[in-house]
């Protein structure tokens, strides 16, 4: 398994290999050309910026198999997907925040995200591998006001793409089973989601495979697996952390 991580070094971004608490630090492009550069630097003293910068960052709803039999929804035959815009990333540590506009609710939804590595269009199932480049934490941030705000008309784009709406990392996981991830999310120190991706009504493989029959997805893009139970409103002054074990920690203060 390797750890990616993107961090600003002597004022430039850059990228490396996450290696306990030491990052070696890599030339060339993240995807395709990644090149140990021989220099190495402490986590301890790197900025941390968000794992990737997507140009398509997806997510799902009803997608978690526990929770919809508690809210009675129905079971989709296909990834029941929305799109939250790119300008809502933000990297572990940075505060998350509402625009002066909405003075409503803000909730955190734990959920595992899959980072494609190379352009993906019409992929089985048993390609998949080929086109993942790894996993990541995603705090699928929400406005839940917002969504319903006006009747025949879900907003989901809007109630999930506000300004630092979006946080990803702290790093990307590669050679890992996603089947076998369990996802947490703790609120001030209390676990109040804690789910297998074993419980999804669609798996990691089987998502990026069924929207790549109908959209192309970009290496970077990033598609957030869906939530379950326990996501949680927030409030202003408290701190959520998004954990997968295999992947690492993502860490947000909600600002208000």
């Amino acid at each position: 398994m390797s750890r990616w991580i993107r961090i600003i070094h002597d004022q430039q971004p850059r990228f490396g290999l996450l290696e306990g608490d030491a990052i070696k630090l890599c030339n060339g492009e993240m995807f395709t050309s990644p090149e140990v550069s021989g220099e190495t630097i402490p986590l301890a003293s790197a900025r941390l910026l968000p794992t990737v910068e997507p140009r398509q960052f997806l997510g799902l709803w009803n997608n978690l198999e526990q929770r919809r039999i508690a809210e009675k929804n129905f079971t989709p035959k296909f990834p029941l997907w929305f799109v939250k815009l790119p300008t809502c990333v933000i990297a572990s540590g940075e505060q998350i925040t509402r625009p002066p506009s909405f003075k409503g609710k803000v909730k955190f939804e734990a959920e595992l995200g899959v980072v494609i590595g190379k352009e993906c269009f019409d992929v089985s199932t048993q390609e998949v591998d080929d086109y993942i480049f790894g996993y990541t934490c995603v705090n699928d941030v929400t406005a839940p006001g917002t969504l319903f705000e006006e009747e025949g008309f879900t907003h989901w784009c809007r109630a999930k793409s506000y300004r630092s709406f979006g946080p990803i990392g702290p790093v990307i996981a590669t050679d890992i089973d996603p089947d076998s991830l369990r996802i947490q999310g703790i609120l001030d120190g209390e676990i109040l989601q804690d789910y297998p991706v074993s419980d999804m009504i669609f798996g990691p493989r089987e998502i990026v495979s069924m929207i790549s029959r109908e959209v192309t997805l970009l290496p970077g893009d990033v598609i957030a697996c869906g939530t379950s139970l326990g996501a949680s409103d927030m409030e202003p002054g408290q701190t959520i952390e998004i954990l997968i074990g295999e992947i690492g920690r993502l860490q947000n203060r909600y600002a208000g």
